[in-house]
């Protein structure tokens, strides 16, 4: 069962890494497995509910605009329709794929899987930074402006990352940025894609995990939450990742390329960082 102490930290952990470009079921998953011995797929899945939370935190930050989607007001709410059907293309296939073989594929690589695409996805934003720093018009496109097309594009690149490890927020920042949003509406749009891919991997993985409700637990596999700790852990998760929201978007007048290399940079070291302290425990 996990405890109160336990429950607090983690959720505090979901609210600050859920928004960098690294993988926060990753490194939650990392945790659960090597600190508390909890199995790993029942890992993946425990990590994955905390991600609850931070989609609370989107649904109040962003909720005029999830208003507009209610009411079918463009052009809203036809990125975030693309952008579900193509999450929905790469995610699904994948999910059941890491169900099946994940642990078989894991044993192919000389370092823990997700260590090793958090680090790919760190090279990649520092890759973004140096394309960016090429090019002479940064950051002039709007929200408004995405294609059906690169909005599908987005929505299968977010679907990439039900694979433990890789960074939802890294994989579709580093893409909006190169097609030419600014930096606030391409944190903007990365957030708000979040709540239909966190709602849909929710779902798929309580259905394929298997989990059911006692008087007094959500048991997930042999791991027990008792409800109290299911409105906690919620709550802190979505205050702490609504900070962590706030604080990303009031960054200004920081060049487009040296966000993407300083942003790559911190993954890379926190992918090594993790690395160290899961050799040591």
């Amino acid at each position: 069962m996990i405890d109160l102490i336990q429950a607090i930290l983690m959720a505090i952990l979901q609210g600050i890494i859920e928004w960098l470009p690294i993988s926060s079921e990753g490194q939650l998953t990392l945790i659960f497995i090597n600190i508390y011995e909890i199995p790993e797929l029942e890992a993946v899945t425990l990590a994955l509910f905390l991600h609850l939370g931070t989609m609370v935190s989107v649904l109040w930050k962003f909720r005029q605009e999830f208003y507009q989607i209610i009411n079918k007001n463009e052009p809203i709410t036809r990125i975030l329709l693309f952008v579900t059907f193509g999450t929905a293309i790469t995610a699904i296939p994948l999910v059941i794929l890491l169900k099946n073989f994940w642990i078989d594929i894991s044993y192919l690589f000389p370092i823990p899987t997700d260590i090793l695409f958090t680090i790919i996805i760190g090279l990649m934003l520092i890759f973004t930074g140096f394309i960016l720093s090429k090019q002479p018009e940064q950051g002039i496109r709007e929200i408004s402006s995405l294609t059906y097309k690169e909005v599908f594009i987005l929505g299968m690149i977010q679907g990439v990352a039900a694979l433990p490890g890789i960074s939802r927020s890294g994989m579709t920042l580093t893409f909006l940025l190169i097609i030419g949003l600014g930096q606030r509406d391409a944190l903007r749009t990365s957030f708000i894609i979040s709540v239909p891919a966190v709602l849909g991997a929710t779902v798929l993985e309580y259905l394929l995990s298997g989990f059911y409700l006692s008087s007094s637990n959500l048991i997930i596999g042999t791991v027990s939450f008792p409800y109290i700790l299911v409105i906690l852990t919620i709550f802190i998760s979505a205050l702490i990742g609504l900070v962590t929201m706030n604080t990303l978007l009031s960054l200004k007048n920081i060049e487009y390329n040296k966000f993407c290399i300083g942003f790559g940079l911190l993954t890379i070291f926190i992918a090594i960082l993790t690395l160290l302290v899961s050799n040591l425990t």
